[in-house]
């Protein structure tokens, strides 16, 4: 075999792998939110109450698939570079290979767009991921909740109250902002160049219950954890003492 088969080969090799592993991932998207929509919906009580969970499902992608999406996306740069400048012998392969991943792409983030993490509300906080890979945030950490239309690179404010709601602009996720004095949370980029950088993170819904709906009850879930708290803590008055608190949050989170 000579240099030129063995380049193509491994060219095809590597789109053959993005292929696969993209591709796959986008097919399984697709027939898990098709069986998430078709599930019987069940009743939800937003109530909080001391020591209560609320436990709320959201399709996402198994551990397997999630491993062989990382394959994928390891794979394009390298289809992408071999196919664009290592087979100059084979003109077809370069408008081939752009063909096939501009609209893999298309239809992988279109799926995405549709999936979504476990949401686990507490007495103390709330926790998001899948199991094994939860992140915990606090309710006394949060400074502020509200409720956007989030794409796959901008993100639009949802009104609130008493203002005009845009109908196309339907709210489809939860963004929080948390209290910096307490809490170190970095930024990655595509939170930064969102639309709505100046939060902390992001709840999409994919649980199947509107989005006015949950962000309501996390504002109540929150406000009753901070009446828990009492008052934050203050310097004394002159001639006034205060007992120091056994319980002050800690300055650390995992996000």
């Amino acid at each position: 075999m000579d240099e030129r088969a063995l380049v193509l080969v491994v060219t095809v090799a590597f789109l053959s792998l993005y292929v696969i592993g993209i591709g796959g991932t986008t097919a399984t998207a697709i027939r898990i939110r098709e069986a998430w929509r078709r599930r019987k919906p069940e009743g939800i009580s937003w109530e909080p109450r001391p020591g209560r969970e609320l436990s709320l499902g959201a399709p996402s992608l198994p551990l397997a698939v999630r491993r062989l999406r990382v394959a994928g996306w390891i794979a394009f740069p390298i289809a992408l570079v071999l196919a664009l400048f290592a087979n100059p012998a084979f003109p077809m392969l370069v408008p081939l290979t752009v063909v096939v991943m501009v609209a893999l792409n298309a239809f992988y983030f279109t799926a995405m767009q549709n999936m979504g993490e476990p949401l686990t509300l507490t007495e103390d906080g709330f926790r998001t991921g899948p199991r094994g890979r939860e992140r915990s945030v606090r309710w006394i950490h949060t400074t502020e909740l509200m409720g956007a239309r989030a794409g796959a690179f901008k993100g639009t404010r949802m009104s609130e109250k008493g203002e005009w709601q845009d109908p196309k602009l339907v709210p489809n996720a939860i963004y929080y902002r948390l209290n910096h004095a307490l809490v170190h949370a970095p930024k990655t980029l595509r939170q930064r160049w969102g639309g709505l950088g100046y939060y902390d993170g992001v709840i999409h819904n994919a649980f199947g219950v509107p989005t006015d709906q949950l962000l309501t009850a996390m504002r109540e879930w929150r406000r009753l954890a901070i009446e828990a708290e009492g008052p934050p803590f203050r310097r004394p008055r002159p001639g006034e003492r205060l007992e120091k608190r056994s319980d002050t949050p800690a300055r650390s989170e995992t996000l």
